[in-house]
């Protein structure tokens, strides 16, 4: 895998430095790199503008010649290409889960369709740029997650709510353990599941997810589809005092309380 872009005409050079580099450069180079975690702001198609929708984020995780994210609904990956007075972005795969809300696949379509048009990758003002014909999309950075006060912690569901419905939960407590080490562990509250985990930008995601074979009650199905949907599809945390509030791209959340 190589390690450059030709971004924007310009070629930047990632993982490669000196310790004559001043601190300075240094920062300002750091500032400058498309590398890392990214999400979409703003942007525009053939002069219409993309509207972005709360809970369906759009992300880019620019690394060497790969590119990958969620595209609203679904996760992608593709390959960035150094072609004739800029990129290509190439090869763009994705997840096929439909989202259900016709307005969410519409943006992730207009969105997947903008990517093959890209032609230039930079850093401009602090913001990832990507343009090409009739597309400018600009990606804020994204923060890095709260891992930190995350792992190594007993987390227990309190509430569960799906769009503006909230509800308790039932059955024996659903719990949450994401260790340092990155593995995790939990309950539905009616069956337990073990998984590997992995951050990317502000979003966690399992990369293993092992459920065990209990048949849950028919009062406990749901809530064991929203837990495992949540933790499945990936999810952005929020933490705040003792709460932590777990929300996936669909709009499921779980909130849970810290017991320890």
């Amino acid at each position: 895998m190589f390690r450059h872009l030709l971004l924007g005409g310009a070629l930047i050079l990632a993982g490669c430095g000196s310790a004559a580099v001043s601190a300075a450069a240094s920062a300002s180079a750091a500032a400058s790199d498309p590398l890392g975690a990214w999400q979409l702001a703003s942007g525009t198609i053939d002069g219409e503008r993309l509207q972005t929708l709360d809970g369906h984020p759009i992300t880019a995780v620019v690394e060497g010649s790969g590119i990958s994210g969620r595209s609203a609904c679904n996760e992608y990956g593709g390959r960035v290409d150094v072609a004739p007075g800029g990129v290509a972005i190439a090869e763009v795969v994705g997840t096929d889960m439909a989202c259900g809300q016709d307005e969410v696949m519409a943006l992730e379509s207009a969105y997947l369709e903008a990517l093959g048009r890209v032609s230039a990758i930079e850093v401009i003002d602090g913001q990832l740029a990507m343009r090409g014909e009739g597309v400018d999309l600009r990606f804020d950075r994204q923060a890095e997650n709260p891992t930190a006060d995350l792992v190594d912690t007993t987390w227990e569901v309190e509430t569960i709510f799906v769009g503006d419905v909230a509800s308790a939960p039932a059955g024996e407590p659903a719990t949450l353990e994401l260790r340092a080490d990155g593995t995790f562990r939990g309950t539905t509250g009616c069956r337990s599941f073990t998984g590997r985990w992995i951050e990317d930008g502000t979003q966690i995601r399992a990369t293993q997810l092992l459920m065990d074979e209990a048949e849950c009650p028919a009062e406990l199905v749901e809530q064991d589809t929203h837990v495992v949907s949540v933790i499945g599809d990936g999810f952005v945390p929020s933490i705040e005092r003792d709460l932590l509030t777990l929300l996936d791209p669909g709009g499921v959340g779980l909130v849970y309380r810290s017991r320890d």
